[in-house]
């Protein structure tokens, strides 16, 4: 008997490195972000990652938080300055990782297909 189901890497590994990435680089922008609140939400998206790949329960809350943080990276992507466009684009891609990653728990399907680095 075959396994069809297809692993994939897990965005929200892909996620956190993002937003590291732009955390530590901020200053290079012309737009001033908050580096802070950006560092707080690394945390929720690590712990959101811990608590779903340690179980495939109900998982509506980390669905939902991860959803508002896509809506308000839309946000903060859409009101950059014209002169930062490559910071918008970074942060409307993190916002799009995290949408995808939010409906993939919301609808059940991302575990177990999601693989991490350790895996």
């Amino acid at each position: 008997m075959s396994d069809n189901t297809q692993t994939q890497e897990n965005p929200l590994d892909h996620a956190e490195v993002q937003l590291r990435e732009i955390c530590e680089s901020h200053s290079r922008f012309e737009e001033s972000i908050d580096a802070g609140s950006l560092n707080r939400m690394l945390v929720h998206i690590r712990n959101i990652n811990a608590s779903v790949s340690a179980s495939t329960r109900d998982h509506v809350n980390a669905a939902k938080r991860l959803s508002d943080f896509a809506t308000t990276l839309g946000r903060l992507a859409t009101k950059s300055s014209p002169l930062d466009a490559e910071l918008a684009t970074r942060i409307s891609n993190l916002a799009g990782t995290l949408r995808n990653a939010g409906a993939e728990i919301a609808s059940g399907a991302a575990m177990p297909r999601w693989t991490s680095p350790t895996n």
